[in-house]
């Protein structure tokens, strides 16, 4: 049995800022991710009451504010250049989940995968979606060492 539990709760920080939050304290958003009632912050992720472009939720996932991240760049240069917005437009990819050592599943665009096969994979989408070569190359090098090191010691 796997039994997973995960909770956060808004930073007193974001909490104490004289903008418009929700019932939770994350801050209340549009779907350009402006913050509602002072057009010119924009938030997205873990501290975001965010909507998509058709009103529905967004999933406080790390996928999510991946995507935001590009939307929030663009209108913050679209507010500053004086062209338009684009709206929020959430496309789930689906869900990777590690299960202990050397297990996870994995479902989405199709594709479900369970046990080892899932973990490489998953490692290695992991991998492929950090921001920087030099980041790949440090992460893919210390889980290539870290067991190695763990057996020599």
């Amino acid at each position: 049995i796997v039994l997973w539990t995960v909770g956060n709760q808004v930073s007193e920080l974001i909490r104490s800022l004289p903008l418009k939050h929700n019932d939770r304290g994350l801050l209340s958003t549009n779907s350009m991710l402006q913050v509602v009632g002072s057009e010119d912050i924009f938030a997205l992720g873990d501290v975001a009451d965010s909507r998509d472009a058709e009103g529905q939720k967004v999933p406080a996932t790390a996928q999510a504010a991946f995507q935001q991240a590009d939307y929030c760049a663009w209108n913050i240069w679209a507010a500053i250049a004086d062209k338009p917005m684009l709206p929020f437009r959430y496309q789930p990819l689906g869900e990777m989940m590690a299960l202990g050592t050397e297990d996870a599943t994995i479902s989405g665009m199709g594709l479900n995968l369970d046990g080892n096969l899932a973990y490489l994979a998953r490692r290695l989408i992991y991998l492929y979606r950090l921001p920087t070569f030099k980041h790949q190359l440090a992460v893919g090098f210390n889980w290539i060492t870290q067991p190695i090191l763990e057996l020599l010691s």
